[in-house]
């Protein structure tokens, strides 16, 4: 009986230890582009990048075109947004890597495409408020032809 006593802790320290030391199974990595939910846009363009199944113990770099855009702390997954830098229109690739230097080919990718900022420029106000104004200027003249056709000089 006293050797079941003196074995099972020997036997918890024995697991616990081995636990710790054993790497656990991981995803591979995943890496998208929250936003622009388009993946396309000018230069410029904020776009929020993120990843999940990450090395917990490194620092992860995106890549715009192989140019370093930003970094994620260590952590396995991570949420940051950044800005298209200056390229003509295309299709790039957007890579992760561990080396700040270089992207790495083994971990996950996606594509983005630089569109020409040439584009019409929106209307700076809602279609509703533009009605509206019509309507109180349409409004107004049909009252001042009114006034006009009764006036009756003295």
């Amino acid at each position: 009986m006293r050797k079941i006593h003196v074995v099972v802790p020997i036997l918890a320290i024995i697991a616990l230890v081995v636990s710790f030391s054993v790497p656990g199974v991981y995803a591979d990595p995943s890496f998208s582009i929250d936003s622009p939910l388009s993946h396309k846009g000018p230069v410029g363009t904020v776009v929020t990048t993120s990843g999940s199944g990450f090395d917990t113990t490194k620092a992860v770099y995106i890549f715009f075109n192989g140019v370093r855009v930003d970094s994620a702390p260590s952590g396995g997954s991570f949420s940051i947004f950044w800005s298209v830098p200056l390229n003509s229109p295309g299709t790039y690739q957007i890579q992760t890597s561990y080396d700040p230097a270089t992207p790495d080919p083994l971990l996950p990718s996606v594509q983005f495409e630089v569109t020409s900022s040439a584009s019409i420029p929106e209307f700076p106000f809602s279609f509703s408020l533009v009605i509206i104004f019509v309507a109180i200027a349409a409004m107004y003249v049909a009252i001042r032809q009114k006034m006009t056709a009764n006036f009756r000089p003295f």
